[in-house]
């Protein structure tokens, strides 16, 4: 049984007539007796009095054709919602991406996603980057931000704007550092007498915190270690407790006010570049694509 049985039949139903049906379908009487033929062997059910002039319909044609003409209608719906995801109407987007990235990177992206396709559903998924990696790699996400270094084998990779480090200090601090070096640019190598605020061993931040303290040639006081994120970091570092390594994004949104002092470090090392990755091979609906075009622009 299939739509165009279904369809047959209905018509059938309605003209009581094979050679009026017929031509109303565009077929021939034969090709339409033989699937109305077919579909009753199918069906191991008589939906048609062949023997009355007009043709009438079997008790239980008349209860099978009030069900395929629902069927028919449900079919329907289902295409017209399904054209609906196709053309980014309706759907549901998924998004990987750390919670520090969300409170300055995404809000913004989002928000436009949702003017131009107001009946989709956002999704995001925080999470530290070991495992927005492995999720992005597995094809969880619609989409993920992620930073360099980034497997292209694995992933289609849209750069974005370069994620800068800076050094956030307490303005009770400042005398730990010399006067020269509050011009807005600092040394690494003249922190080593501040206490500092950390996120916990193997994430991304703290290897960068790692490689700045080898390279300045000192081993860091760390007044606090936060296993979570740099949102925990920058609510202890506004507290007093300790300096801190911040992206300039999230520093500027979230210290603007605050007594503390935003520094940019003479060392290289403090450049993360951050992509949209995408799974390769994995289907990229409308409204997916337009929030990759948003972010790199």
């Amino acid at each position: 049984m299939n739509s165009r049985q279904l369809q047959y039949a209905i018509q059938l139903a309605e003209l009581c007539s094979f050679s009026q049906a017929a031509e109303k379908l565009s077929v021939t009487q034969p090709a339409l007796s033989k699937q109305i033929k077919a579909l009753e062997e199918e069906l191991g059910l008589k939906l048609f009095n062949r023997d009355t002039v007009p043709l009438t319909l079997t008790p239980g044609g008349e209860y099978f054709i009030r069900k395929a003409k629902d069927l028919l209608y449900s079919e329907k719906q289902l295409l017209a919602s399904i054209e609906q995801f196709k053309s980014g109407e309706a759907g549901r987007l998924t998004v990987g991406i750390s919670p520090s990235k969300s409170i300055y990177l995404i809000p913004d992206v989002l928000k436009k996603v949702k003017e131009r396709y107001p009946n989709i559903q956002i999704v995001l998924e925080e999470a530290r980057s070991d495992i927005l990696r492995k999720d992005a790699a597995e094809g969880k996400y619609d989409l993920a931000i992620l930073n360099y270094p980034i497997d292209d084998t694995v992933f289609d990779i849209y750069p974005i704007m370069s994620d800068e480090l800076i050094l956030a200090v307490p303005n009770a601090m400042l005398d730990k550092l010399s006067f020269e070096e509050k011009d807005g640019t600092v040394d690494f190598k003249s922190c080593s007498h501040l206490p500092f605020i950390t996120v916990g061993e193997g994430q991304e931040l703290r290897t960068i915190f790692d490689r700045l303290c080898t390279g300045a040639g000192f081993y860091p006081i760390i007044a606090a270690e936060i296993k979570g994120g740099i949102v925990t970091a920058r609510a202890l570092m506004l507290q007093g407790i300790g300096a801190t390594v911040l992206p300039l994004q999230f520093a500027e949104k979230e210290c603007a006010g605050k007594a503390v002092t935003l520094f940019k470090l003479k060392e290289k090392i403090t450049t993360r570049q951050p992509a949209v990755v995408i799974k390769k091979g994995q289907y990229v609906s409308e409204y997916a694509k337009y929030a990759v075009e948003i972010l790199t622009r």
